[in-house]
């Protein structure tokens, strides 16, 4: 019932977003400036989304191989496979398929390939540390932030203060969870017994859970047995966001747009944060609004049908290269994804009952 409410929810802010984004729009104008686009840089994209693939695999076998060498083809499928079930499935549940898929192809526990992707999530928060730094001191406005009524129905105002305390609380509050994260690797009981005291004082049944939470956490954060590998890691987790935002940067330039290199940093900043959330399939409408208001913030006058354009052909070669490798990786490996996807929504249900009935009597 709780992920009836949520895949509800996702599929209605998906929605309500894209009704914002392109109500009342132009469908041949922005037709015109799609065909316009400098094809040369819209192969760029395309082939920075591909190397992104494969540096993202790069990346997590770092982690994997702590526990058993895995083929580097066996960590890519299982990574697309996980794509493929987000871009495509309500829910958000393509990090249990990408689990699954692994447990599967590299005959692993599924508790050790559950504890690998949720590691691979945490060493992806570095990258997204490094880009809130860069942006809180690269991108410091003069003066208020506009957003016309034209562009969402309504008129945004942000003062350059408010920006920056929006700023500061986004670095703080990275900095408090990967320095958590941090500690619960070096100090796991210490961490434990706080996080039990302030959940007590919420709820008796929320600090068991959250205690079982975080024990799974600090198993998968001791994975890593070599400071050598968890570097590596952080750094093809750098490698990524930067490769993300050259990719953007390609795109904009495809359309003959000029944004500050600032603008790129905070744009990329409003795409995370706006697909971090659950959402339709696709990420429709998510995907679409942080770009169009991002090219809004930093081209004033930019052309309507040019900004949702961008959105468009941004969103359409990321979905379209994700789909079709995660359909070829399915192939090759005789999965289904529907059969995963029914195996992933058992194991959460599992999950949640055997957290229920094993939750420890916090003290």
């Amino acid at each position: 019932m709780k992920k009836t409410i949520q895949i509800i929810i996702g599929v209605g802010l998906g929605a309500g977003l894209l009704w914002l984004v392109f109500r009342g729009t132009s469908w041949n104008e922005v037709l015109q400036a799609i065909a316009a686009a400098n094809p040369l840089w819209l192969a760029v994209f395309l082939a920075l989304i591909l190397l992104s693939f494969v540096v993202r695999v790069q990346r997590w076998s770092y982690i994997v191989r702590t526990a058993k060498p895995v083929s580097f083809r066996h960590l890519f499928s299982a990574t697309q496979i996980g794509f493929l079930a987000n871009f495509t499935l309500p829910g958000r549940i393509g990090e249990v398929v990408r689990a699954i898929a692994l447990t599967r192809l590299a005959r692993l526990p599924f508790t050790k390939s559950f504890a690998m992707v949720i590691l691979d999530r945490i060493t992806d928060l570095f990258g997204l540390l490094a880009v809130v730094i860069v942006t809180v001191f690269a991108y410091t406005p003069e003066g208020s932030i506009s957003i016309p009524a034209s562009t969402l129905g309504f008129p945004l105002e942000f003062s350059a203060r408010n920006i920056y305390r929006g700023e500061v609380l986004a670095i703080v509050s990275l900095v408090v969870l990967v320095s958590f994260f941090v500690l619960l690797y070096v100090k796991q009981a210490l961490m434990l017994r706080i996080s039990d005291r302030l959940c007590l004082r919420l709820s008796h049944k929320l600090a068991g859970k959250v205690h079982i939470w975080l024990q799974h956490f600090a198993d998968g954060l001791h994975i890593f047995r070599s400071g050598s590998d968890m570097a590596k890691s952080i750094g093809f987790s750098l490698l990524v966001w930067s490769i993300a935002m050259l990719a953007l940067t390609s795109m904009i330039k495809a359309f003959d747009v000029h944004v500050p290199w600032q603008g790129i940093f905070v744009m990329q900043l409003l795409l995370a944060v706006f697909i971090s959330a659950p959402g339709a399939p696709g990420f429709v409408g998510q995907f679409h609004a942080p770009i169009v208001i991002g090219l809004v913030m930093f081209v004033p006058g930019i052309e309507d049908s040019k900004a949702k354009a961008i959105a468009i052909m941004t969103h359409l070669l990321n979905l379209i290269p994700v789909a079709v490798v995660g359909l070829v990786c399915l192939y090759v490996e005789k999965l289904g994804l529907v059969e995963l996807a029914r195996e992933s929504a058992h194991t959460e249900a599992e999950i949640e009952v055997k957290e229920t009935k094993t939750s420890p009597a916090v003290k």
